[in-house]
């Protein structure tokens, strides 16, 4: 086995912050303008994971190599927020371009279904960027049903946001 996934610790928080800036101008890339995906800061990326591992709250998963232990992925989940009818929300999956298509993904998704229901969430929602085919297709096929669409910003840019949802986690 290539990868691993694991409950994330302060200590990944580095790791993270490159993954994510690193997926979105990979993934992002056509979706968003490329000005926005310039401004992306790891260091800025740092800073929030580092609040973020620190409050323990929610669920925060890493996908690593198991040969050198970089971290090659990352799931965060936790109560909705703003969206009062479903108790759960998937904030973010994101993955390094070369851990893709391995079901590391899926693996995480699961492990977020397997975790709700302990906490008392029984519903779950995950928005993503209603332009993105390939998260829409991810989340159609882990039996998300397709819900609202919200306008929002993205580094001041213009989007709109797609909901997935799961009445039964």
């Amino acid at each position: 086995m290539r990868f691993a996934v694991r409950e994330a610790t302060l200590e990944d928080a580095r790791g993270i912050a490159r993954v994510h800036a690193e997926s979105w101008q990979e993934s992002y890339r056509g979706i968003l303008p490329d000005h926005v995906l310039g401004r992306i800061d790891v260091g800025q990326r740092l800073v929030s994971r580092e609040r973020i591992l620190r409050t323990r709250s929610g669920l925060h998963l890493v996908a690593y190599d198991v040969s050198s232990g970089d971290i090659v992925g990352f799931c965060d989940a936790g109560a909705s927020r703003g969206t009062p009818q479903y108790a759960g929300e998937v904030y973010a999956i994101y993955f390094a371009y070369h851990a893709k298509r391995y079901g590391l993904g899926r693996e995480m998704f699961e492990r977020v279904r397997e975790w709700m229901p302990s906490r008392g969430m029984h519903s779950m929602i995950v928005w993503v960027l209603a332009n993105n085919p390939h998260a829409r297709r991810f989340y159609e096929a882990m039996g998300g049903a397709v819900g609202p669409t919200k306008h929002s910003t993205v580094g001041g840019f213009a989007v709109v946001e797609q909901a997935y949802l799961w009445v039964r986690v």
